[in-house]
């Protein structure tokens, strides 16, 4: 009964990747049809290549996806739209902004976040049906309202507010410690590599850790179980999406700095839902609902 189930998880994961997938190609196409230019490919790539770490990555987006939807309450269409807005924030447009101020090559284009967007959307979808979370959750409206009622306004405010600075200070803590290991790569201007100045560095973490918290808050007020979970939940999430899935497939960089990137991504990740499920997630039995 174990191995039947198994195999019955692995075949709807297979099929949640062959989807957002097939997403990603046609999300190019409706990209196209709109009049967005497709960017080049990176220097020293092959599009065969390419296609074939897609698939690895489609493979591990959608369990990761999996994963997330059976830890979430709720209803199908809620949970859809808190797997796709995350998924797509985390993957999508959070490497739209950092290539635009780390890269000289055309990756943070629109045309790649449409891409992305119809991948994940559909993925999602696929994802939230084939995954639904065990019996006995709150309903979606329930979950928000349990989670909103925590704190007063005031301290919402306050905790909001320091969720927003968090990550930029992680950003830089972890930055600075792995920039004796990468910086030379940017300085040269390797592989497409630019260095930024703190006029395009400052305000782009600023802005991503605010979209960052608006992706994760859904998350947060959906999850089941303790804080400990929602943190292991969160920040594995997070170092898939955010760095993870970019560092595996972006084969043309060198070994030292994908390497060096992995470990700076794994801490932020980590120390970042570490903040969140501290200062936004009620400790004790609030969230203690077994996961099924």
């Amino acid at each position: 009964m174990v191995l039947k189930s198994a195999f019955k998880s692995m075949g709807k994961i297979v099929v949640g990747a062959v989807v957002y997938y097939l997403g990603f190609i046609l999300g190019s196409v409706v990209a196209g049809v709109v009049g967005m230019e497709a960017p080049p490919l990176p220097a020293g790539t092959e599009a065969q290549t390419l296609g074939m770490y897609q698939l690895v990555v489609s493979l591990i987006f959608a369990v990761t996806l999996a994963v997330l939807s059976r830890r979430l309450t709720g209803g199908f269409f809620p949970r859809w739209l808190v797997l796709a807005l995350f998924s797509w924030v985390a993957y999508g447009l959070n490497t739209y902004l950092e290539a635009a101020i780390f890269t000289a090559y055309a990756a943070a284009s629109a045309y790649t976040l449409v891409m992305q967007a119809l991948a994940a959307v559909l993925c999602s979808a696929v994802i939230a049906w084939a995954f639904p979370p065990g019996e006995g959750g709150k309903s979606a409206t329930a979950a928000t309202r349990a989670f909103l009622s925590h704190y007063s306004v005031g301290q919402w405010a306050w905790r909001l507010l320091a969720a927003w600075a968090a990550f930029p200070l992680i950003y830089l803590i972890f930055g600075w410690l792995v920039q004796p290991f990468i910086i030379e790569f940017y300085r040269q201007q390797m592989a497409g590599l630019t260095l930024p100045g703190w006029g395009q560095i400052l305000p782009t973490q600023a802005l991503r850790s605010l979209l960052f918290l608006l992706a994760c808050l859904p998350l947060l007020a959906l999850g089941r179980g303790s804080r400990w979970r929602l943190f292991i939940l969160l920040g594995s999430a997070l170092f898939v999406f955010v760095g993870g899935l970019y560092m595996l497939q972006a084969y043309w960089y060198p070994a030292t700095m994908r390497i060096a990137h992995s470990l700076e991504i794994l801490a932020d990740s980590f120390v970042y839902a570490a903040v969140l499920t501290v200062l936004l997630v009620k400790g004790g039995g609030d969230k203690a609902e077994a996961v099924q």
